[in-house]
């Protein structure tokens, strides 16, 4: 049997994560390991991020997502995180293209560039 979630069931589950902590990760967290692949060194911490309500199964970043004092690495998944340090993995998710930093380098997100959403 399949079947499909109602508007108002999604709607629940992303005001759940409409405060929350976005990671960088180097690889895929739901394989190599949540804390394992997560991104470390330099100044990098996870970014709080508000989301605007959901709409239409989706909603998007309020505001930019700014990870400066990055190390050298290639960025290949983000993951949202109930707290800023530990804590539990909510979501992940693979970039559509890998993003290589240079030390010192940094990541940025512009409003509405992120999105969280059930298909």
């Amino acid at each position: 049997m399949s079947g499909r979630f109602s508007d108002y069931r999604v709607e629940k589950w992303l005001r759940d994560l409409q405060t929350c902590y976005v990671a960088l990760h180097y690889d895929n967290p739901d394989i190599a390991g949540s804390y394992a692949s997560e991104v470390f060194g330099g100044a990098y911490t996870r970014c709080l991020v508000h989301f605007s309500d959901p709409s239409g199964r989706a909603m998007w970043n309020v505001s930019n997502i700014t990870f400066a004092g990055l190390g050298s690495i290639v960025v290949t998944h983000m993951a949202a995180w109930d707290a800023a340090i530990n804590g539990n993995m909510e979501m992940s998710a693979p970039l559509v293209n890998q993003v290589r930093i240079q030390a010192g380098g940094r990541y940025d997100l512009g409003a509405n560039q992120f999105a969280i959403s059930f298909r």
